[in-house]
């Protein structure tokens, strides 16, 4: 299930959670009024859960590969000569910093 998807149904329930908390405030409780109140923040919930649903669709690029982007491609081995290049830097830099000592 997509993000948009699941952020309408979680709108839907919620809704239905207020629907059914104004119905049990205003039947079963007779409190005055509860249906209205519940009723409306069920419609408020249910109407932005719609609009902001399709705000969470991923991104889509200019070509038309369905809007998914491609994985990252993996990092690049070292280049062969990068290990001798480490191995002379790190003697250069000890007898930078022993030289550097005796001053």
């Amino acid at each position: 299930m997509s993000a948009p998807q699941r952020m309408r149904a979680w709108g839907a329930g919620v809704a239905g959670g207020y629907a059914a908390l104004g119905l049990i405030g205003g039947v079963a409780l007779h409190i005055p009024g509860a249906e209205l109140l519940f009723g409306l923040c069920a419609i408020l919930t249910l109407i932005l859960a719609l609009v902001v649903a399709p705000l969470l669709k991923p991104r889509r690029h200019d070509d038309d590969d369905g809007g998914v982007s491609p994985p990252p491609p993996p990092d690049d081995p070292p280049p062969p000569w990068w290990p001798e290049f480490e191995r002379q830097f790190r003697d250069y830099a000890e007898r930078l910093t022993s030289v550097r000592g005796r001053t």
